[in-house]
């Protein structure tokens, strides 16, 4: 059998992903997969648009003409223009790395840093009332292991904030039920959050864990499937759709797609309608930057300008208004005041 000799692009690639980013650079584990998966849609793109074999694709190629068709492939398949933007990040990022481990192409590689991001329109932030996040919550039966297993994972991602990965890797060690409840979450950056919970999440944990996990260890996680693994995001994913359909066939009004980043966005609202100090909720959601919280202040401005424009006098119309045009002695005298 002939042994395969892989090019630089390819020892470029491996490099990236298991020396750099996660020895050289300390990233987490999803954000490196996020990487992959972008570097993965390339290769897809130079096999099924372009023809190239990943076995055939060298640096010499990884041109700046290339990544802008990708880009716009990729947006061309649905891709919103943030999510172009971050594939771009990504790709800019594997770029610097070469450029020191591929020198003699440093010119070339410059090029691909070069390229500018598409603006994008401010996203919507997309939420649910607090009356909708309840009738969520409460629809699953927690007479039964499952619907109380689905019972905490809706909860702990309303009450907590937490993003879904960060959700998935709660363990029970990270859980502390006290007088004030609180959990750790593993966040963005591989940072950690203490976060308080409710007594009433808090009680729901520690009855969850008194019935169905009979030997608590600290390593354990605290939400697994129904084969006992880790939950991951897709089941997460899977059960919120499955009671927000439920609810949708009984109620049409209940909001058509919920994800599970709606639970971290109606938190925020709901934390900020309740006058709760924008710098509290930064620190609250993990943000590391405020600009990134000040999201919610503008839905909550749309929100309450929406409100005043309902409770604003309506006019009738303007037919009845006099012209003043043909009124010459008003209007002469009206120009005449210095």
């Amino acid at each position: 059998m002939k042994n395969m000799i892989s090019t630089d692009f390819a020892d470029l690639i491996t490099g990236f992903l298991t020396e750099y980013l996660p020895l050289q650079r300390c990233y987490a584990k999803n954000t490196i997969l996020s990487y992959r998966d972008t570097l993965k849609l390339f290769l897809k793109f130079l096999y099924e648009v372009k023809g190239i074999s990943p076995n055939a694709f060298y640096v010499k190629d990884f041109k700046r003409e290339l990544i802008i068709e990708f880009l716009e492939w990729y947006r061309q398949n649905g891709a919103s223009i943030s999510a172009a933007n971050q594939r771009l990040a990504a790709i800019k990022s594997f770029s610097e790395y070469a450029q020191f481990e591929n020198i003699e192409s440093i010119a070339l590689l410059q090029n691909i840093s070069g390229i500018k991001a598409k603006k994008a329109l401010p996203k919507e932030v997309s939420f649910m009332s607090t009356a909708q996040v309840s009738k969520l919550i409460n629809k699953p039966d927690i007479n039964n292991n499952t619907g109380f297993r689905h019972r905490l994972i809706l909860t702990l991602l309303y009450d907590s904030g937490c993003r879904v990965q960060e959700l998935c890797d709660i363990t029970l060690a990270d859980v502390a039920i006290n007088a004030t409840s609180t959990v750790r979450l593993h966040g963005k950056g591989n940072k950690y959050r203490t976060i308080v919970i409710a007594d009433e999440t808090g009680n729901l944990i520690q009855n969850y864990i008194q019935r169905y996990i009979p030997n608590p260890i600290g390593t354990y996680p605290l939400i697994t499937n129904r084969y006992h693994q880790k939950i991951d995001r897709d089941g997460v994913a899977y059960i919120i759709k499955k009671y927000a359909r439920i609810i949708r066939n009984e109620d049409p009004s209940f909001p058509e797609y919920i994800h599970c980043h709606t639970f971290r966005h109606s938190k925020a609202m709901h934390m900020l309608e309740a006058g709760i100090n924008i710098i509290y909720i930064r620190d609250f959601l993990g943000h590391e930057d405020i600009s990134t919280t000040m999201v919610y202040v503008r839905a909550d401005n749309r929100l309450k300008n929406e409100a005043i424009n309902k409770l604003s006098p309506k006019l009738t119309g303007d037919s009845n208004l006099p012209d003043w045009n043909k009124d010459k002695d008003l209007v002469r005298f009206l120009n005449s005041l210095k």
